[in-house]
């Protein structure tokens, strides 16, 4: 009898412990397939940056911060393959800085075209740093012309295969 209750009550545990799982995925940053959501922000002397500008065009969206060295090697690095190699694709790169300063004198240190570079200065308080989920590790994206996610995190042999 000792061993009918204990059997009984081990399953009913189990149950209610089964019960209280999450079987519905969350959703956490963007994936291939996915649509991009449309990202607005000021940018360098008064130009505004409204990603739904550029659709039509293939991008390549990058995430950077100048404290962080390899996602800025990757800005470099992202942002000199499609220039030397005149990819008919564009390039725009958000840093999370919280000093315009920084920014600023970073991308001009890495020579890399202003016109292609914001800044959210509201870094890791961002709203855009928390949807991409950024605290994870800075992202880089490949966006078709429909603003469809078509890659992430593309390294210069990957981007190569994909366009």
């Amino acid at each position: 009898m000792k061993y009918m209750n204990f059997c009984f009550v081990a399953i009913f545990s189990l149950l209610l412990m089964s019960s209280s799982i999450k079987t519905e995925k969350t959703s956490i940053g963007y994936y291939p397939g996915e649509q991009i959501p449309n990202i607005v922000l000021n940018g360098l002397e008064g130009q505004n940056f409204d990603l739904s500008e550029y659709k039509g065009k293939k991008i390549v969206l990058n995430f950077w911060a100048a404290y962080d060295a390899r996602s800025r090697a990757n800005n470099v690095q992202l942002y000199n393959y499609l220039k030397e190699n005149k990819a008919d694709v564009t390039f725009l790169s958000i840093s999370f800085d919280e000093n315009r300063n920084v920014f600023e004198r970073t991308a001009l240190l890495d020579k890399i075209d202003l016109n292609s570079q914001f800044c959210d200065e509201n870094g890791a308080d961002s709203k855009i740093y928390k949807e991409f989920q950024l605290r994870k590790g800075f992202k880089n994206y490949l966006i078709d012309e429909n603003g469809v996610i078509m890659a992430i995190d593309l390294s210069i042999e990957k981007l190569k295969n994909l366009i």
